[in-house]
């Protein structure tokens, strides 16, 4: 005899007809869009646009070490390593929950310094905001910025905007995609390769083929 619990569990197994079928019966991939991005100056002048300190520093985050906005949010303290020869940034909470090493860029050295010596921030997280608050901060951004003419209107601009802009400039100035993939924290090098799609000759070397 069938239980109320059996029948409970059937249901949940029953596929729900989310995606159509195609002749076979095979459910279709859905395919990956084209990841959106903006030219660096583009980004400079969002993040020149931010509407507070946290908000530019956040920004810096995405856009000089390609952190997802979750991560960005995490990133504390005790994660920098600042004072070296080649200074990092620990993510502990990664997707999947791997932590991973990321190289800091001058600029973004410069900005979590700053923070530190005249921020008032010792520990803890370097910014204190909600995902949402992040969100808001970036369009808020993108709005000043055009109403200055410094970017076209009618960009679609999110938070993770700024980390596709990321590493479609780290492979326009030849870093190497595998390095890329570590720094962005993929578990794969094929999801990396979606970024070639933005950058067809990142070497820049096709002219140079005989």
């Amino acid at each position: 005899m069938t239980t109320e619990s059996s029948i409970a569990m059937s249901r949940r197994r029953r596929p729900r007809g989310r995606y159509q079928k195609t002749q076979d019966g095979a459910t279709p991939k859905r395919q990956k869009r084209i990841p959106e991005y903006l030219e660096p100056d583009e980004v400079n002048a969002i993040i020149r646009a931010a509407p507070n300190p946290k908000a530019k520093l956040l920004m810096l985050e995405q856009w000089r070490a390609g952190l997802r906005v979750s991560e960005a949010l995490d990133l504390e303290v005790r994660a920098l390593s600042l004072d070296t020869a080649t200074p990092t940034l620990r993510v502990r909470s990664g997707k999947g929950g791997k932590s991973r090493l990321v190289p800091v860029h001058p600029e973004l050295h410069g900005a979590l310094g700053s923070a530190l010596a005249y921020g008032d921030i010792s520990q803890g997280r370097m910014v204190e905001a909600h995902p949402a608050t992040a969100w808001r901060w970036v369009q808020a951004a993108v709005k000043r910025a055009e109403e200055l003419g410094a970017i076209a209107p009618g960009k679609r601009v999110g938070t993770h905007t700024l980390r596709h802009s990321y590493a479609r400039h780290l492979l326009m100035n030849g870093i190497p995609i595998n390095y890329l993939s570590r720094w962005l924290g993929h578990s794969s090098i094929q999801t990396t390769l979606i970024y070639l799609e933005l950058v067809p000759d990142p070497t820049g070397n096709l002219a140079m083929v005989p």
